[in-house]
């Protein structure tokens, strides 16, 4: 095998293996997100479920928690403005008017939080009403 033919191949596999890691990180296998209203101490709010199913709105929430930039130190935080379940995975989120970013906690791990970016943060602030 010539080394042309040689370098052919690697740099075939290799956009084989990249776009393979592009569709895997960006995957959506949730087919609903549902929604709580949290209260201060911490419950969710009887009669706030709020079941969404169409693909923007479960994306948008799937890569809020796939992309969210971990912090460091333990935490030790106010009730959450709402709570969020994509399958089996439960988050508790934080949303204000006031903060660019949101925030966002990984359940059953209470003691790590992971903060949301500017833009992932607003479109979940206008899916949610935060601000009207």
């Amino acid at each position: 095998m010539s080394v042309k033919r040689k370098w052919g191949v690697v740099i075939a596999l290799a956009a084989l293996i990249g776009v393979s890691a592009y569709f895997y990180a960006f995957r959506v296998m949730a087919d609903e997100v549902v929604v709580y209203a949290v209260t201060e101490q911490g419950e969710q709010v009887q009669g706030s479920k709020r079941v969404f199913t169409d693909k923007e709105t479960v994306k948008t929430f799937t890569y809020a928690a796939r992309f969210a930039n971990k912090q460091p130190g333990k935490v030790d935080i106010a009730a959450p403005d709402y709570r969020f379940y994509l399958n089996d995975k439960k988050y508790n989120l934080w949303l204000s008017e006031s903060y660019r970013k949101g925030t966002l906690m990984k359940l059953p791990n209470s003691g790590t939080i992971y903060t949301i970016g500017e833009k992932t943060a607003n479109k979940l602030k206008k899916i949610l009403g935060v601000g009207k």
